[in-house]
This record gives C-alpha cells, structure tokens and sequence, in this order.
C-alpha cells in the first residue's frame, strides 16, 4: 500500500533517506487524485478494481471534471477489454485518452472507444502505434463442449468487427485484410483510420 502522506509529497521533494514509493503504485494512486486512470499493463480481470470502476465513480461524481486515461497496453483480454469499451462509450465527463507507446490488440479496440461520444477524445504521440490483429482462442474440452466454444468465439468476433467498422474509419475490406496478418499502425495511421483525434 502507498502511504497516503507519500501522495502529497512531490517525488522531488523527498529526501534521501526518506521511504521512497513503488514508482507503479505511487504513479497510479497520485493519478486517481487528479482524476487520471493509468492502464500500463496487460487486459485482465483486475481492469475491474483498476480502471472501471474508478472511472464510473469520477463519471458519476457529479462534478463533471475532465477525466484523462493513460492507455499503454500490449493487448489482452477482449471480454474484460470490451466491458471498458461500452463505458467509454457512455461516458458524461469530458474525457481524453492518451496513447503514451502502444495500443496493441485489446488496446486498440479501447482506443476505438467512444468514437460516436463527443464528450470522448484519443490522441498519440508521434512515435506511439497500435496493432490490429484477429486475436486468438484456446478451445480445450470434448468434441461437444470446443464445437460450442469455437460457435461462441466467432459470435463474438462478428460483435467485434461491427464494432470496429463503426468505431473507426476502417473500411471492411480492411477490415478483411487485418484478420489474415498483424495490422502495426503508426501515429499517422491511427489519425487516418479514427483510431485518434490528434497526433500531439
């Protein structure tokens, strides 16, 4: 646990002899005073803890402050990701989302995110990039029970499609094209394709 009087103190404050912080820790905790939600690690489960439901609670607060999300990923889970995707969505504070290095896999689906929401923007930076790729599945089970996996998979691969092409500025022969290889995207890409409002 950070210790609440550490997130008062600038890191250049301290002194040498003072405790120092977890960087990782420090840096999120101080981000949640300041209504900043980082998301520097792998999609999983904990993005609930993590990222919804603090990002619910300042979206509801009823203060209407701008909420900024530190977006830095290498992909992960698309069912934890895609719950993230229908708040962005819906969000009522002016948000912005930042691509600080990458948006990979699940993270570039974030970042398509709340791109029907005028209260949503996404911007990069000049060498940040984002990667589309079909993803990919691991069936295990009888015959039965990887035949059902496998028909739930492709349901909810045809829900993503949808929606990417109306997330994005991506056509669906493009679209086509991304599911047989890696699609790396640099900064301009992204601008071009709606993934980003603005390159910083």
């Amino acid at each position: 646990m950070v210790n609440k009087e550490l997130l008062e103190i600038p890191l250049s404050d301290l002194g040498l002899n003072d405790p120092l912080p977890d960087p990782v820790t420090y840096q999120y905790y101080k981000g949640l005073k300041e209504r900043k939600i980082i998301i520097n690690e792998q999609i999983g489960s904990d993005i609930v803890e993590m990222v919804m439901l603090p990002l619910l609670e300042m979206d509801n607060d009823g203060t209407g402050k701008p909420i900024d999300i530190i977006l830095n990923t290498i992909g992960g889970s698309l069912f934890d990701g895609a719950s993230l995707c229908n708040i962005i969505d819906n969000l009522k504070c002016p948000t912005t989302i930042t691509v600080m290095t990458y948006a990979y896999s699940m993270g570039s689906i974030i970042l398509m995110a709340g791109y029907n929401n005028l209260n949503v923007k996404k911007r990069c930076y000049k060498f940040s990039t984002a990667l589309l790729h079909a993803g990919s599945s691991y069936l295990e089970g009888n015959s039965t029970s990887v035949k059902d996996q496998f028909n739930f998979y492709q349901k909810f691969e045809d829900i993503i499609k949808d929606y990417t092409l109306s997330h994005s500025n991506i056509t669906p022969e493009e679209y086509e094209k991304m599911e047989r290889y890696e699609w790396y995207m640099t900064s301009d890409i992204m601008l071009e394709k709606g993934l980003v409002d603005e390159i910083i």
